[in-house]
């Protein structure tokens, strides 16, 4: 029995010590992991998902299984910036710095945190026009190729776009 002992303990150590860098977070882990939003986050007056755009954001969990967490920020009529549909609730929560900047200039945010990329893209009509923002999280690794989660979450705002002939689409029946 000894000499299988040794290797033993060092498959559990590589596995201890490795595994942790090489897992994937399901969505729940990663829903589940995300910090709590405070009150004064939320816009109290808009608790719903807009319907159209929960489809959308389901129909992109379901064609990209690498998305773990994905949102759509909008203005609803009569409200500020917020999330309008998600795989994470939220829903109502105002938008932050950097969704507006994201809004704002164009431009996306691109972040790295923990095991996490995020890439938050500008959501566009089908004219080009600027009507919220699209945030694309995926499991992140030292090493993997941002450039190709980048691509998945430009695909992913291009589908929605050819879906939204106006801001107001987003708010509309989910048929």
């Amino acid at each position: 029995m000894q000499p299988l002992y040794k290797p033993l303990l060092m498959a559990a150590v590589i596995l201890t010590c490795v595994a942790p860098l090489v897992s994937q977070q399901t969505r729940e882990e990663a829903i589940k992991g995300m910090r709590k939003v405070k009150p004064s986050e939320m816009d109290p007056t808009y608790t719903q998902p807009a319907a159209f755009a929960q489809k959308l954001v389901n129909e992109a969990l379901d064609k990209h299984p690498e998305v773990i967490l994905l949102a759509i920020h909008a203005q609803p009529p009569g409200h500020s910036d917020l999330i309008v549909a998600s795989n994470f609730g939220r829903i109502g929560k105002i938008g932050d710095e950097d969704d507006m900047r994201c809004i704002r200039t164009g431009k996306p945010n691109l972040e790295v945190n923990g095991p996490h990329f995020e890439d938050e893209l500008v959501l566009k009509d089908t004219a080009g026009k600027t009507i919220g923002a699209l945030g694309v999280v995926f499991n992140y690794k030292a090493g993997d190729d941002k450039q190709r989660l980048i691509a998945i979450a430009e695909e992913i705002g291009r589908d929605m776009q050819s879906r939204l002939p106006d801001p107001l689409r987003l708010f509309g029946p989910a048929e």
